[in-house]
């Protein structure tokens, strides 16, 4: 499912057509008035473009209404409170803009958080009701959430009887885990939503848009390194899903400088 639609997004569309038709509308007065005043022969091409002229500042004019017109639909961050607007109630999982963890949705409302603590570094971690796998933001550690379940017995059973879980208990699977280090590698953005890659790269390196294009010319380059396995391919997803193309590697030497590959 796609990205759900963000108000500011929308609001930045309309505005850089109006700007853009807008241009076109003044160079189209400065030629009008040109071939009106010294066309000579070529007097007539006034005509034309002074149309372009009202046809361009028209249509800026209405780019520049519709913004008003733009719907709100502001949806509260579970983790930081903060409020971000979109068009339409959004269906999907989306980015918050101020704190840029992923607010999980089901069914177009917000799952709750819940805390948990970190058993390896005691720090208390935000998630949501879906997580099953924690990845701690101190240690960098992951830990699973097991749900218990809780059954009643009134006798003792004999130890070569085994008690039977109900159908709708939670069946828990042990996975190997997996200790070795990872990076993040940036590829470049996907050409169908170059746009939004370069908002997210904005958003996540705290960087400009000038500086984010003059990085892309650099690629490949590491952009995060020493990652925990499902952390690292966390990360990774959520860089597609807006468009930036990245790749997870194994990081041979965990002591290592990264440098631009």
């Amino acid at each position: 499912m796609e990205e759900p639609i963000k108000r500011s997004e929308a609001v930045e569309k309309e505005y850089t057509q109006a700007v853009i038709y807008g241009i076109v509308g003044l160079v189209s007065a400065g030629l009008t008035f040109l071939f009106w005043r010294y066309g000579g022969m070529f007097y007539s091409f006034s005509w034309g473009f002074g149309l372009a002229w009202l046809g361009s500042w028209a249509y800026a004019g209405w780019s520049y209404y519709k913004t008003r017109q733009i719907p709100s639909y502001p949806v509260e961050c579970p983790f930081c409170k903060k409020t971000t607007e979109f068009t339409a109630q959004p269906q999907s999982d989306f980015t918050c803009d101020h704190c840029l963890r992923r607010v999980p949705i089901e069914n177009g409302r917000v799952l709750d958080v819940i805390a948990v603590k970190c058993p390896h570094c005691g720090s208390t971690e935000q998630v949501s009701t879906r997580a099953t796998v924690v990845i701690c933001e101190q240690c960098q550690r992951e830990f699973p959430l097991k749900p218990t379940a809780r059954t009643q017995v009134s006798m003792p059973l004999p130890k070569d009887v085994q008690m039977p879980l109900p159908k709708d208990a939670p069946t828990v699977i042990q996975q190997e885990e997996d200790n070795r280090a990872y990076e993040l590698v940036l590829l470049g953005v996907d050409r169908h939503k170059e746009e939004r890659a370069i908002q997210h790269l904005e958003a996540f390196l705290t960087l400009n848009r000038p500086d984010v294009k003059k990085l892309l010319e650099s690629v490949p380059m590491v952009l995060l390194t020493n990652l925990p396995h499902r952390k690292a391919h966390s990360m990774a997803r959520e860089f597609q899903e807006n468009g930036v193309l990245v790749e997870v590697r194994v990081l041979d030497d965990p002591n290592r400088v990264p440098t631009p590959w």
